[in-house]
């Protein structure tokens, strides 16, 4: 097992580089030139892991000496490397993809995000208002379902399974209210353009604007939690500290990820029809190490739990919220600022993917 996970923390980095930078593009990378990528990627990566490795005490590279938990440490550093440096490797090396070419693109984003906004946030309106149109307990439903949530999975990991965290049952409100904003996004992307044929197929619009529209209903159901999680702060007497002011920050970068995410996904949804049983399965593989219900770095032994926190973003958002606004604590803004820039760097891809390919979506649709 060692022995795998070793020839995987020097290899894999650098296949997923490869492929990140064929990504780009678009499949247009030759055999031969893959072959030359990849070795080119594996050094790279692997020279830059083991300079920070060295910076952080690590001296020497001794097989015999690794333990588990930095062999894990390094691959999911070498992931996230090899994520990031093929745009760099890209700008440099490849004449279709140039700094001119992200300007340009960024600021047709611009153009687009201005002229559509106002349809995204009326659309946004609409979905709202049908929802509970023929609703009895109309928007009330937006706060029933989670607290209702709240109340089943405080009673089971509260008094069944025992746990342990202050004020758990904001605690176990506010992962809900933010893992619900994920999943219902995330869930959401894949049928998106499909949803949308009515209305792309008659006029033009980015088809990412579709996206943001069913994320500012999700977002906005969100905020209403949040003014719950407010009272109940108020309720449990909670001690407000300074450190709550990055709670917008956390959200803003969540928000960034998962439309990121959720774009990709809004394209590939579109040529693959079982992707939305996939994705199901996915996330809810992904609720249970996203520590919605417990505190991942208390429930998976050291240091196992520090690097599933840090090297899954969406616990990473939920445990620095908590931080934030229950326990008073400084929210690890450094690991908010990497993913910070892999959010931009996600929803760049993202919007460049659907750039790229909107034009074919009508006829696949």
């Amino acid at each position: 097992m060692l022995t795998i996970l070793t020839i995987a923390m020097f290899i894999v980095p650098g296949l997923f580089s490869t492929v990140i930078h064929d990504y780009l593009r678009h499949g247009e990378t030759g055999s031969k030139k893959k072959v030359i990528l990849f070795v080119a990627y594996m050094c790279i990566i692997n020279a830059i892991s083991f300079s920070l490795s060295y910076l952080r005490g690590v001296k020497g590279f001794r097989f015999s000496d690794m333990t588990l938990s930095y062999r894990l440490k390094y691959i999911s550093l070498g992931m996230v490397l090899g994520f990031v440096v093929p745009f760099i490797v890209c700008l440099l090396t490849e004449d279709v993809i140039t700094i001119g070419g992200f300007i340009r693109y960024g600021k047709k984003t611009c153009r687009d995000l201005c002229k559509y906004m106002a349809y995204a946030i009326w659309s946004a309106k609409a979905s709202l208002g049908a929802e509970v149109a023929s609703s009895f307990l109309n928007w009330l439903w937006w706060l029933i379902e989670p607290f209702c949530m709240m109340l089943i999975y405080t009673v089971i990991f509260g008094y069944v399974f025992k746990a342990k965290e202050d004020f758990f049952p904001i605690f176990i409100f506010t992962g809900i209210t933010m893992w619900g904003f994920f999943s219902r996004s995330i869930n959401g992307s894949v049928d998106t353009v499909r949803n949308g044929k009515d209305i792309i197929t008659k006029v033009y619009m980015p088809k990412y604007i579709l996206l943001l529209s069913k994320m500012f209903v999700n977002g906005f159901k969100m905020l209403v939690s949040f003014g719950v999680i407010a009272i109940m702060m108020i309720v449990f007497r909670v001690p407000l500290s300074i450190n709550i002011i990055f709670a917008p920050i956390i959200l803003l970068v969540f928000f960034i990820f998962t439309f990121g995410i959720g774009s990709i996904m809004m394209h590939y949804g579109v040529y693959v029809n079982d992707l939305g049983y996939i994705t199901g399965i996915v996330l809810q593989m992904l609720m249970y190490l996203s520590g919605v219900f417990y505190s991942i770095s208390k429930r998976f032994p050291e240091p196992f739990g520090e690097i599933v926190e840090s090297f899954n973003p969406v616990a990473l958002f939920m445990s620095s919220m908590r931080d934030a606004i229950l326990y008073g604590q400084m929210p690890p803004m450094g690991l908010i600022g990497i993913w910070a820039l892999i959010s931009l760097i996600l929803a760049a891809l993202g919007i460049f993917t659907v750039y790229s390919n909107e034009n074919s979506y009508v006829k696949v649709i």
